[in-house]
Parts: structure tokens; C-alpha cells; sequence
């Protein structure tokens, strides 16, 4: 049996085609671009990991590294300028497409990629090495795209577009996150092929280690990689602090406040308050002040404990407010239609009047454009001068001075 050749000049060629930029990548690229922002947009899980699917940001990320790992100028070359190009398209298209959406809040996926933890590092890594060996193999394989799902690539790179049309708080979290994937990612792919050479190369060297003094380089991307660790290492600790916290809370509300239902609950860490909203039977002060007592047996000792009590509504309350709600919407829609009337008598009432001003007059309409624009159209019987349609215009608009525009028509124009 032959040893398996693991860096073959076809794996080479397949990671340089990979990470050379070209028209049919950015097309497909901005598509992408567009359904991940949308997906975000609207809260959509399977929109972005379509979006995920079909893009090729990964193809760059692994020819960095199998550039880096092996020296090869040329394929670190295209890689590197493919990759800053669709950070630059991708950008541009997210960025245009939050702009110009009437949907500006934060949705619940886009806030998702504003906390990096440690936990996206290990996704990065552990996707970054199953993409590189997933990259080897020639037949089709669900390899790289499962890996561009987990590692998510797309939707922090649009979050960063969104932080800049909408809401620059976003901004280093979504940054910070692709980043740590592309670093990762790319840190995989170098240490991958680097294991592949060594591989390739020890059959029948025996003196030859893996395991020797690192270069200046190495070095360098060890330090990068530590400093990148140790924000998300900071941001993980804080979510399972926040996580343990939310528990203990439930727990306190289970075994502390009896049969009642958590409408709400607002934790701050900093201020140490915890601010719970619930319904069903009242809770009588014995038993918070038991509670509060008892916060430290929770592991929330220093915290204060706040409850605000919603009565439960029944289903004949909860339909005597239907019909309340039903009663004022048609009294409110009653009025209006007195109101359209009104208006519109008072309306008859001015063009009678302004029909009054000359006896060229034949009927006098009032109408309004798309803009709510006032417009007063006279009818002549006769063709009247210039002069005289600008003294009658300035005479209604004196006495009426919400008309926007007066215009005449004669009788034998209307036919």
C-alpha cells in the first residue's frame, strides 16, 4: 500500500483556485452579503446559514495559511488580496443595505455576534481544522460548508456593516468576532499543513521531528493569537457568570415564591439588583422578605431584590377588556367619520362662497394631491383677463389661507 501524498500538487492547486479573487466569487459573494443582512435583519435562521452556504470567504482564509506554512509568496499573495477585497465588498453591501432599511433595531441574531466568548475561539479552531483536511479530499464533501456554518464567517462580517449604518455600538463586538475566526481559522490551516508537510516528508527520516525551536515568525503568531484569546477568555467568564445568575434567580423564584408566573426579570451585575415582574397569586410580605432573606443560600448574596406583582387576569375580566378595547376603536372610528363629514360640509360651505366672488364663476371644486396639498379648481363660464384671475386668487387665498393652489378651467375645456 502507497503512502498517502498529503501535499499533493493537486491540494495545492485546489487551495490556490480557492483563494484567487474573481468575478464569479464577488457576484457570489454580495449575494450572500445581501441574504445574510436580510436574515439578520428579520431575525431568520435558515436564511443566514443559506447565506453561510454559498459563501467564499473560506477559500481565502485556508490560502493564507498554506501560504504562511509553506512560504509560497504566490498563493499568500492571492489569498490575502481576495480576502481584503470581499471584507471590502462585504462591507459596502451590508453597510447599503441597513441604510436604506426601515427595519434599524437590533435583532436578537445581530446582538448574537456582538459578545465574542471563548467558545468562538474553539469553534474557530477545531472549523479551521476540519476545513483544512475537508479541503484535501477531491470528491464533493460536506466538510467546508458545515464548516462555514459553524464557524459563521458571514453574519459578524454583516453585523459590522450594521454597526456602521445604524449602530456604531456593535461595532468592535462584530469586528472583534471575525476577526477571532478569520486569525483562528487561518492559524488552523497553517498548523494543518504544516503537520501535512512533516507527514510527507518523515517517512524514512528518522532524524527528522516535528518538534523543534521555533522561528521569529512562529513566535509572532503565538503572541498575536494569546492577545486575541484573552478578551473573549473575558467575555466568556462574564456570560456563565450571567448565565449561573439567571439560574440561581429561577431557582429562587421556584422554591421561594411559591406558584407564581416570571413575567419578567432584569439582572444587573454591576448594581446588584434583581428586578422580577410576576403574576398569579399574590404573594403576601412574609414571604418576600423571606425571600430577600434568603438570597445568599441562591449564591446571590450583595444582591437586593425588587418584586413588582401583576394580578392575574381571568378569562370573563380578559373579555370585558376586549369588549372595552372593541367599544373605544369604534367610538374612535365614529368620530372620525363625523369629523370626515363635518369637514366636508364646511368644505361646500367655501366653495359656495368663493363661487360668490365673481359672476364668471360657473362651480368651484376642491380636491387634494397625494401630498395633501389644498386645491381649489374654478370652472369659468367665460375667459376672464390675467389681471382679474390674479385678484381673485389673492382675494380666496387672503380669506383662505389653507387652499395651496388655485387653478381655472373654462366649460368648453372640461367638455
Amino acid at each position: 500500500m502507497s503512502r498517502k501524498n498529503y501535499l499533493s500538487p493537486q491540494f495545492l492547486t485546489k487551495i490556490s483556485e480557492d483563494g484567487t479573487l474573481n468575478i464569479e466569487s464577488l457576484i457570489i459573494l454580495t449575494c450572500a452579503i445581501f441574504i445574510a443582512s436580510i436574515g439578520l435583519n428579520v431575525n431568520s435562521t435558515a436564511t443566514i446559514i443559506g447565506a453561510m452556504l454559498i459563501s467564499p470567504l473560506m477559500g481565502p482564509l485556508l490560502a493564507i495559511g498554506t501560504g504562511l506554512a509553506l512560504y509560497n509568496t504566490n498563493i499568500l499573495r492571492k489569498g490575502a488580496i481576495s480576502l481584503l477585497a470581499e471584507i471590502v465588498i462585504s462591507l459596502v453591501a451590508s453597510t447599503i443595505y441597513f441604510h436604506f432599511s426601515p427595519l434599524t433595531y437590533a435583532s436578537q441574531k445581530i446582538i448574537a455576534r456582538t459578545s465574542p466568548t471563548i467558545w468562538d475561539v474553539m469553534i474557530a479552531f477545531f472549523g479551521g481544522s476540519a476545513g483544512i483536511i475537508g479541503a484535501r479530499k477531491k470528491d464533493a464533501n460536506n466538510i467546508v460548508p458545515g464548516v462555514a456554518i459553524a464557524t459563521a464567517l458571514m453574519p459578524p462580517l454583516c453585523t459590522v456593516g450594521y454597526s456602521i449604518a445604524a449602530n456604531l455600538k456593535c461595532f468592535l463586538g462584530s469586528g472583534y468576532l471575525f476577526l477571532i475566526n478569520c486569525v483562528f481559522i487561518t492559524l488552523t490551516a497553517f498548523l494543518g499543513v504544516k503537520i501535512m508537510k512533516w507527514l510527507s516528508h518523515s517517512a524514512g527520516q528518522p532524524g527528522l521531528s516535528f518538534f523543534c525551536k521555533p522561528t521569529l515568525k512562529e513566535t509572532g503568531i503565538v503572541l498575536v493569537v494569546i492577545i486575541l484569546i484573552i478578551p473573549s477568555i473575558l467575555s466568556a467568564g462574564h456570560m456563565v457568570n450571567k448565565t449561573l445568575v439567571d439560574q440561581n434567580v429561577q431557582n429562587l423564584v421556584a422554591h421561594e415564591l411559591g406558584d407564581v408566573d416570571l413575567i419578567k426579570e432584569n439582572v444587573d451585575s454591576q448594581e446588584k439588583t434583581i428586578n422580577l415582574t410576576v403574576s398569579g397569586k399574590k404573594i403576601n410580605a412574609k414571604k418576600i422578605q423571606a425571600a430577600k432573606a434568603n438570597l445568599a443560600e441562591y449564591n446571590l448574596k450583595g444582591y437586593s431584590l425588587n418584586i413588582v406583582q401583576v394580578a392575574q387576569v381571568n378569562p370573563n375580566a380578559e373579555n370585558q377588556l376586549d369588549r372595552q378595547v372593541n367599544n373605544i376603536l369604534n367610538q374612535r372610528q365614529r368620530e372620525q367619520e363625523q369629523a370626515n363629514e363635518e369637514r366636508q360640509q364646511e368644505q361646500e360651505k367655501h366653495n359656495q362662497e368663493i363661487e360668490k366672488l365673481s359672476p364668471a364663476i360657473s362651480s368651484v371644486t376642491a380636491v387634494s394631491d397625494n401630498k395633501n396639498k389644498q386645491i381649489t379648481l374654478i370652472e369659468l363660464k367665460k375667459n376672464i383677463s390675467a389681471k382679474k384671475k390674479k385678484a381673485l386668487v389673492k382675494q380666496i387665498k387672503e380669506k383662505y389661507p389653507n387652499i395651496n393652489l388655485v387653478e381655472f378651467v373654462q366649460e368648453s375645456e372640461k367638455e
